[in-house]
């Protein structure tokens, strides 16, 4: 199984739906399900296919479905260098992030302000 990760900014085109399962058709992938995940700027939609696919053609496929093309223009500069990267980096080519900043983990909270001291008169 492979994960196709689209992130599309603005709205969801009309014809997504069409446009992946038509797709899927054409190239006899078997569609598994699909996911659409709101985001501020627009929409993440995450798409599996019952077949295993190469990095390459996965990049090439999210960028033809509608994927914003400089998040596909680094994938594929990242692809091209997997043989060279450690195996950490080799699981983490495609990715989608939900924000850019890292989250802080449950229960950990921001240190306290510090407070000027007052002056007592």
């Amino acid at each position: 199984m492979t994960l196709l990760y689209l992130d599309i900014d603005g709205p969801l085109p009309d014809a997504i739906v069409y446009k992946i399962v038509s797709t899927c058709r054409l190239w006899n992938w078997r569609l598994a399900g699909v996911r659409f995940d709101r985001t501020r700027n627009g929409w993440h939609v995450v798409v599996a296919v019952r077949k295993r696919l190469p990095p390459v053609v996965v990049v090439a496929a999210q960028a033809i479905l509608g994927s914003h093309d400089k998040r596909e223009a680094y994938n594929l500069l990242r692809v091209m260098q997997l043989d060279r990267v450690p195996r950490f980096w080799r699981r983490r080519w495609n990715v989608l992030y939900s924000s850019h900043r890292k989250p802080r983990p449950p229960g950990d909270r921001q240190p306290a302000k510090r407070q000027r001291p007052r002056s007592v008169a």
